[in-house]
């Protein structure tokens, strides 16, 4: 992509508050004159995700991805940057212009949302076309599905041939296109594309926005794979997204029920219960978590009662768990899965079941007690050290109280021993902590395992200046103008010691040169996302720094003279090196 003038991204950028942006994903809440929230990016308790309205800017206190509002939606929805670039502009309206009239080579996000769109549209009329879909629609009415639900959720059947891609190129879209869509696979003997759905029940999966996104196919039969599901494209990505959110989104204000399949969330809204959603063919991942986070309280895990079910509910719940929600588990008696469930006892029974979901805590020590004989004391001490470990981890005091009880009534021990038990536990580790965290402090001041700068171990000294340079160009442009004028206080990548250093100021150089100014966004094009986010985290350690014109220049002299003073190392290496091969060579000659 070509650099994109430097008025355009800030047109971009104007019309763009990271603020704004930021806050369809994550809940911000005010702090001074910054924005707090638990960070997107990992699992967190305590927020330390920061977005900074003055410089337009976030950082990660806690994980260190930092960066502007283009970074984030890299991060956020898994983009390139031109791609991330495109999908800013199209939303606030700015046109950015094109370079030399050439199309830029692989597949755009806006085809491939329309031939989803489209491909949606083909399985829909072949299944409601009377020869084709009449299989179809069978299997769908002995499920219990009205035609009023199967329409709501936009099904369709994907015919056993390749109609599918004939008729979506007869629409002008290209083999690459539904490829890169998985709709279809290139042949590994002609490489020519075929679909890949064929003889399914089609589940499109719509995004928050209404956009069909990727497709789930189901057979009607015995044949395997049971469920086909997309896999990631540039507009879907599984451990990203949640079928029926679209719907459910408006209804879960209070709960979320999470299920594991799409049939046990279409009976579930079919039967008026709307706040359902599933996972897509994976277990649930942190990123989905954080997603329910942004619309619920509280999550019932509504899985299936095999083993499989039971390994998927204790990874959910430590995932939603560590987002801050309220999880409950629901097993349902009689049945292994909701769809079933309702279709034998009826939704009333399947809301009274609800209601008495068992707790996160509750589920947990039901399941610890289940591998041991209480009976036997030396069992009964290792269930209790199980479940005091686990209230250990609790950072609520109140919490803690009222599962210190809970398992005090169920195993006869006194509330005081377990409390004593836990406490020392939770004494214990911080102590662990504070070690740990101390070693990795000291370890990250050194420069140990830092796999941004790999060169700062070997030059600490140098590396400092470079930070502090860095920092202050990227948070006050006019420098960059200063030390490329040629002026005492000129740079070159020269006088920089580490490869990283080298390659961010050559980039912050590039940049000026040619749009006559500089924003961080447009470092996103030719550095990783975790090269911004360090040269964000040196912005931002500014702000209570002095940033004066003595302090730059002084930063500037001393990374010149320990650039001198390693050279001259080298220099001096080298001669010593020569002198030593001269005398070699001089002592051979002697002895022939």
């Amino acid at each position: 992509m070509p650099m994109i003038p430097l008025s355009v991204m800030e047109e971009i950028k104007a019309r763009s508050p990271i603020e704004d942006v930021v806050s369809r994903y994550v809940s911000l809440k005010r702090a001074g004159s910054n924005l707090t929230a638990s960070c997107p990016f990992h699992s967190e308790r305590t927020p330390s995700f920061v977005v900074f309205p003055a410089t337009q800017s976030f950082y990660c206190f806690g994980c260190g991805a930092g960066g502007d509002v283009i970074s984030f939606l890299m991060r956020i929805e898994n983009l390139e940057y031109p791609d991330a670039v495109r999908e800013l502009a199209e939303r606030c309206g700015v046109s950015i212009p094109e370079s030399g009239g050439h199309e830029e080579q692989g597949v755009s996000r806006k085809r491939l949302y329309e031939l989803n769109r489209e491909a949606a549209r083909f399985y829909r009329d072949n299944l409601f076309d009377e020869k084709k879909g009449a299989a179809a629609r069978r299997y769908l009415a002995e499920r219990g599905l009205t035609s009023a639900i199967v329409k709501r959720f936009g099904l369709g059947f994907a015919p056993d041939d390749f109609s599918m891609s004939d008729t979506m190129r007869a629409k002008g879209f290209t083999d690459d296109e539904l490829v890169a869509a998985f709709l279809c696979k290139r042949s590994e003997r002609t490489g020519r594309p075929y679909d890949l759905f064929r003889g399914r029940v089609m589940f499109p999966i719509i995004d928050t926005s209404g956009r069909v996104i990727a497709f789930g196919g189901r057979v009607m039969g015995d044949g395997v794979p049971k469920y086909l599901n997309s896999s990631d494209t540039p507009v879907f990505k599984k451990s990203r997204n949640l079928f029926a959110l679209n719907y459910a989104k408006s209804s879960s204000a209070e709960e979320m029920i999470l299920c594991e399949g799409y049939m046990d969330v279409i009976a579930l809204h079919a039967a008026g219960v709307e706040n359902a959603v599933a996972t897509l063919g994976t277990a649930l991942t942190d990123e989905q978590a954080r997603i329910i986070a942004k619309y619920t309280k509280r999550v019932v895990l509504c899985y299936d009662s095999d083993d499989a079910g039971q390994r998927a509910d204790s990874r959910a719940l430590e995932l939603l768990g560590a987002v801050g929600l309220d999880v409950r588990v629901l097993k349902l008696k009689g049945a292994k899965d909701p769809d079933e469930f309702i279709k034998k006892f009826g939704v009333d029974a399947f809301r009274d079941a609800l209601s008495g979901s068992s707790s996160k805590f509750r589920y947990t020590m039901d399941k610890v007690l289940s591998k041991y004989d209480v009976s036997s004391d030396e069992d009964k001490i290792r269930a209790m050290r199980e479940i005091n470990e686990y209230i250990a981890g609790f950072g609520s005091e109140v919490e803690r109280e009222i599962y210190i009880g809970q398992a005090s009534d169920k195993l006869g021990i006194s509330r005081d021993s377990i409390k004593n038990d836990v406490s020392l536990i939770i004494r214990k580790k911080r102590r662990s902590d504070k070690r740990s965290e101390a070693v990795e402090i000291a370890r990250d001041a050194a420069g140990f395992g830092d796999r941004v700068n790999r060169d700062k171990l070997t030059h600490l000294r140098s590396a400092s200046c470079e930070e502090t340079v860095l920092g202050m160009l990227a948070a006050y442009p006019e420098y960059i103008k200063e030390v490329s004028s040629g002026g005492a206080l000129s740079l070159s990548p020269e006088d920089f010691t580490t490869e990283f250093g080298r390659r961010a100021f050559e980039t912050m150089l590039r940049i000026y040169g040619e749009t006559g100014g500089f924003d961080i966004a447009l470092l996103s094009a030719e550095l990783t996302q975790d090269e911004v986010s360090r040269i964000t985290k040196l912005a931002v350690s500014r702000d209570k720094l002095d940033n004066g014109h003595e302090v730059f220049a002084e930063n500037v002299r001393a990374l010149k003279d320990e650039k001198r003073k390693q050279q001259s190392k080298t220099d001096d290496a080298f001669e010593a090196i020569m002198r030593l091969r001269e005398k070699n060579q001089a002592e051979n000659e002697n002895e022939e």
